[in-house]
């Protein structure tokens, strides 16, 4: 009976002791985002780029400290609505990411890499925004210390031949105040979880050896780069019958993105006058590993 009694008061006191340590461990992030809150204003009300660079560094700080919390990677942080918060489907990590807009027009990005799961003991990375010193985006090969910044908005994984994970990033850049992008970026973790950005993983798109591909369009249209559901123009098989080639449409999950143009042909090359083309698209669909073109169709699904 004591024995039993013994195992009864054992379990509640440990019973009490994880709820004592869980409730610690919201408080301290409660206390920690409305520290962060107070912060991020700071970032929008100060006069000089580079006060808002240097309170952004410090909010990366504090935010990288607060993400070592036990329970910060399933936190809302709600309160800090002007940071993107970003799960990978796998659920292997969250991405923290802000834009500082600059007075010539361009931005400064952060951005700060979460690990979950099974690499939950790996420190939060820091990128650091390196965009200013690259001259040729779509070749560029980065890490965390030199990282082609952006505003991410999506994350979609897909696997390799060798069957690790990579994943494909949608992200905005406002690259001037006439001039915005849209990016697809490649991220790539090692064993030790040191993030890699760009690969070459559109083989037959323009020349197949872009890292990222990088759209620039009017900073007043708007382009739409997205994954999901789409209907396209199957193979075309010769109908002898008929003579002539026919094709049956398909559905399928892929990357689709508006077709730029410029509003005058004698516009060519300058980005400030692109626009999208009216109901066309173009896009990538994963097969054998990789990412292949799909030339311009209607974009509109039935």
């Amino acid at each position: 009976m004591r024995s039993h009694l013994f195992c009864i008061m054992l379990t509640f006191l440990c019973f009490s002791f994880t709820m004592t340590g869980n409730t610690q461990g919201t408080v301290n992030l409660m206390n920690s985002e409305r520290e962060l809150r107070d912060l991020f204003k700071e970032i929008s009300q100060a006069l000089t780029d580079s006060q808002k660079i240097a309170s952004s560094i410090e909010f990366r700080e504090r935010l990288r400290s607060a993400l070592q919390i036990e329970g910060s990677a399933e936190y809302p942080w709600d309160s800090l609505r002007y940071m993107a918060k970003i799960t990978s489907p796998d659920g292997l990590f969250r991405l923290y990411n802000w834009n500082v807009p600059l007075t010539g027009g361009g931005n400064r990005y952060f951005c700060l890499i979460q690990f979950r799961k099974a690499w939950k003991k790996i420190p939060p990375c820091a990128l650091r925004d390196f965009s200013d010193s690259v001259t040729e985006p779509e070749k560029f090969i980065g890490d965390s210390l030199h990282w082609y910044g952006a505003l991410y908005y999506d994350i979609i994984p897909y696997t390799l031949r060798d069957n690790s994970t990579s994943y494909i990033l949608f992200g905005w850049d406002g690259v001037s105040k006439d001039i915005s992008s849209k990016v697809i970026d490649v991220l790539t973790f090692k064993s030790s979880g040191s993030p890699g950005f760009g690969s070459m993983a559109f083989p037959d798109f323009k020349n197949g050896k872009l890292s990222r591909i990088v759209f620039l369009y009017s900073s007043s249209a708007t382009m739409s780069l997205r994954y999901g559901l789409q209907t396209i123009p199957g193979k075309p098989i010769w109908n002898s019958r008929k003579k002539e080639y026919q094709s049956d449409n398909i559905s399928l999950k892929m990357i689709v993105f508006d077709h730029l143009v410029p509003m005058d042909p004698q516009l060519e090359g300058q980005y400030k006058f692109y626009i999208p083309s009216s109901e066309t698209a173009e896009g990538f669909k994963y097969e054998n590993y990789t990412w292949r073109y799909i030339k311009e169709f209607d974009a509109r699904n039935p």
